[in-house]
């Protein structure tokens, strides 16, 4: 199974930014934090992994999850 990938929207120098988790290259901007949120829940849905809404201090706001429920456990 594909393991799910992680979207971030964060503020960055007034900007309003989203980045894959790991892919520190593959960011995009946006005109609002809410277009940010939106973009970020889009891709996390996609490809299902999870969205989290980040302060400019990197305080998570808001996560949402869109992988299979629940979460395979592999041991």
């Amino acid at each position: 199974s594909m393991v799910g990938r992680n979207f971030w929207g964060v503020r960055s120098g007034g900007e309003c930014l989203v980045r894959e988790e790991g892919l520190p290259e593959e960011v995009t901007a946006h005109a609002s934090e809410e277009e940010a949120w939106a973009a970020a829940k889009a891709r996390a849905q996609e490809l299902k992994g999870e969205a989290f809404l980040a302060d400019e201090d990197g305080a998570i706001r808001e996560r949402q999850w869109f992988g299979e429920l629940p979460r395979d456990i592999k041991i």
